[in-house]
């Protein structure tokens, strides 16, 4: 990937903070049909079969257009009134999100809890719950309510030697707080007095918070590919479909322009279309949401100096969850 494209991947990771292209602040009417018609789409699905659901729901939004910033806490929202859930357009994200939440809900308000227990800790909707940092708070605490296990310490060569690397970051939260400026606070109708008001109100709190050593294990590019380029088709095909593939750069430093390092930096579904393996994601490349072979797309990726390699994460539930998704050990 050429370095003219690096830092537009830069603000993917930090789960929406940034302001969309267009304001949207409520989910409309046409919004809550549009879901009840996704899961009567859904209705010919087995509800024990994720790996179809991930792969069917998916697709439905190949060529949305790509937005940063597509989600916030909603109307209620104390700093970022965006709406908690769309189908309109997404970053990264909130694709997965959105994907993940409409496979694992049996229904459209279980959905809207689903969403909300991806998105935030323990499911308490704030910008300060908000699972902002991939490797620090979304896989954690995705994989702690066991929606998802990360299965890449578990890939092998072909003398069944473990080949995962582990990435460390300090993920200095207080000072990733102190960089915000104006455009973070999106509140419908917000003068210039309340948007700086509620600009140092969240640089104060954030400010408190601690922050944390990260680390995530990943499978190296040396390993994915050869010197010479070509893909290890052994740890290709260990990649199991519907998973979530994770683009690791390890301790990728941006505190001069965001105020942390970072070891994500980009994530989306691991597809197999016949015998190609496909990335789908919402690009902010090709600024839309698309299928990529993922060979092609760790290709390309072997020209960064960052990028080192990818994590594999698979859902761990197998059947729907009616009513409450909060404790999977309740799942039928």
């Amino acid at each position: 990937m050429a370095q003219s494209t690096f830092f537009k991947w830069i603000f993917l990771l930090f789960w929406a903070f940034m302001p969309a292209a267009s304001l949207c602040f409520a989910v409309s009417n046409a919004e809550n049909k549009l879901i009840e018609q996704l899961y009567h789409k859904l209705s010919h699905l087995p509800q024990n079969d994720m790996q179809n659901r991930i792969t069917a729901i998916s697709s439905w939004f190949l060529g949305k257009p790509y937005l940063l910033g597509a989600l916030g806490e909603g109307n209620h929202g104390a700093y970022d009134q965006f709406p908690l859930h769309r189908f309109d357009a997404f970053d990264c994200e909130t694709f997965v999100d959105t994907v993940l939440a409409l496979a694992l809900a049996e229904d459209a308000q279980t959905f809207k809890q689903c969403i909300n227990q991806i998105r935030y800790r323990d499911g308490k909707v704030s910008f300060f719950n908000r699972n902002h940092f991939a490797s620090l708070d979304w896989n954690l605490n995705n994989q702690k309510q066991g929606f998802l296990k990360d299965i890449t310490p578990g890939f092998t060569n072909k003398h069944n030697k473990p080949v995962a690397k582990i990435a460390k970051a300090y993920i200095d939260k207080p000072a990733w707080y102190r960089h915000f400026d104006s455009k973070i606070i999106r509140i419908a109708d917000a003068d210039e007095r309340l948007i700086n008001q509620k600009l140092q109100s969240l640089k104060e709190r954030g400010g408190k918070l601690q922050g944390a050593v990260s680390v995530i294990p990943y499978i190296p590019l040396s390993v994915l590919f050869t010197k010479k380029g070509e893909p290890n088709q052994h740890l290709f095909k260990q990649i199991p479909n519907a998973s979530i593939i994770e683009i690791v750069r390890p301790n990728w430093d941006l505190r001069s322009r965001i105020g942390t390092c970072l070891n994500v930096s980009h994530l989306g579904f691991a597809i197999w279309k016949d015998d190609t393996l496909m990335f789908r994601e919402a690009s902010s490349i090709h600024q839309r949401t698309v299928d990529v072979p993922l060979i092609d797309y760790l290709q390309d990726a072997l020209k960064s100096p960052t990028i080192k390699g990818i994590n594999v994460q698979i859902v761990l539930p197998e059947k729907t969850f009616k009513g409450d998704c909060r404790n999977v050990g309740k799942n039928p």
